[in-house]
């Protein structure tokens, strides 16, 4: 039964990540430029406050080399634009231009879609069903971000 949860989370997994680049089509042309991890950097710098490269990598779980060649991407596409804090010199942030804030737009309301579609199938359950499997799903979630967090420990 587990290999059948397991194998059922990966085949999730792989359809909603098909899903993504179907809903990003349907959205305009412009998301169709941007990766899936560069419309997830996008997001972060939108809702982050005083985004840096430490910040995103922490929220997206990538390394910070991964967020910096992302960011030089975003700013090629004029999506992202750096500025320093008057304060404090050292510390470079990003804030998205008037093209990254309508990629911010779209993709949040890319999924508000998604939420709105899926809640009519979330409601064919009672509120006990769908509490346990939050309550599972966040428990493996928070078991597979501890794994996680031991190999990236384990590397440096």
């Amino acid at each position: 039964m587990q290999n059948d949860i397991l194998n059922t989370l990966f085949n999730l997994y792989d359809i909603t990540n098909q899903l993504d680049i179907l809903y990003k089509d349907e959205f305009g042309d412009i998301l169709s430029d941007y990766t899936y991890t560069e419309m997830h950097c996008v997001d972060c710098i939108g809702k982050i406050d005083n985004p840096n490269v430490t910040k995103i990598a922490q929220s997206l779980n990538l390394t910070k080399a991964a967020i910096s060649k992302i960011i030089k991407r975003l700013i090629a596409k004029k999506a992202v634009y750096i500025y320093k804090n008057p304060d404090n010199r050292k510390e470079t942030y990003y804030k998205l231009t008037k093209i990254g804030q309508e990629v911010f737009d779209k993709h949040l309301k890319m999924h508000e879609t998604w939420c709105e579609k899926d809640k009519s199938f979330f409601n064919q359950f009672n509120k006990k069903d769908l509490e346990i499997t939050y309550e599972i799903l966040n428990k493996y979630t928070k078991t597979l971000q501890k794994r996680l967090n031991d190999i990236k420990e384990n590397l440096k």
